[in-house]
């Protein structure tokens, strides 16, 4: 079991760095129009999802998961109104091209290849688009080892810096017109719990080791790992 397939166990909402409040005061500063297209990837259980849906917002949610998917499908608010969850891997969608106004991207991408998704998430962004992505940052040097330790748990496809990210999405055509470091925002709701659980009836004895190694791997790289949001177009 990876850290990812825990997730999936513990049907953990909210892990991205900041969890669910950190996205309402984006959102509150940003001022998405109302009509705007979202799709959510990487929506796991839906919690970010379900939130933007019930502020009115054209909102899709995708993942890779599908334990994730039927956790978000059954906490759908009304049936007869249906938010589409899409079970599709995020490199390579069915979503037409030039589909959705805004991408959310919360701790997804560096799960990924980035030369398959990026070209992925700009080929379904409309012209005038945009994307949001919150992603862990390296803040300071990391050890070869240091980085093996965070790269075997975590199965990062790598960790960057704020300036290797940035050079990463002006590659794929890109251009990051805004940053927020963890300093530059000020979290509403802080005290709100960020992290939901939708515990599995089948959740392997494994998954409380690795949640307990995921605890001391914070504790140990919270000097040096952060975390920075992406604004994209």
């Amino acid at each position: 079991m990876n850290y990812l397939q825990m997730l999936s166990f513990l049907g953990i909402g909210g892990a991205h760095p900041g969890g669910l409040p950190l996205t309402k005061t984006i959102f509150e500063l940003e001022q998405i129009p109302l009509d705007a297209m979202i799709l959510d990837v990487g929506c796991g259980t839906g919690q970010t999802t379900n939130y933007l849906y019930q502020l009115g917002f054209n909102v899709t949610g995708l993942d890779h998961d599908i334990r994730m998917i039927e956790i978000a499908r059954k906490k759908q608010i009304d049936p007869k109104n249906e938010m589409l969850y899409l079970h599709e891997n995020l490199v390579k969608t069915s979503i037409a091209d030039h589909s959705y106004d805004l991408i959310l991207c919360e701790s997804v991408l560096s799960f990924t290849k980035l030369k398959e998704s990026l070209p992925e998430m700009k080929r379904i962004m409309t012209k005038n688009g945009k994307m949001i992505a919150i992603e862990i940052i390296k803040s300071a040097h990391l050890t070869k080892d240091e980085e093996s330790e965070l790269l075997d748990f975590y199965g990062f496809s790598s960790i960057l810096s704020k300036e290797e990210w940035q050079n990463q999405f002006k590659e794929y055509n890109f251009d990051v017109y805004k940053t927020l470091a963890p300093t530059d925002i000020v979290v509403n709701d802080a005290y709100e719990p960020s992290t939901e659980f939708n515990l599995s009836d089948d959740i392997p004895e494994t998954t409380f080791t690795l949640l307990d190694k995921h605890e001391q791997l914070t504790n140990k790289y919270q000097t040096k790992l952060s975390y920075c949001v992406f604004f994209l177009k």
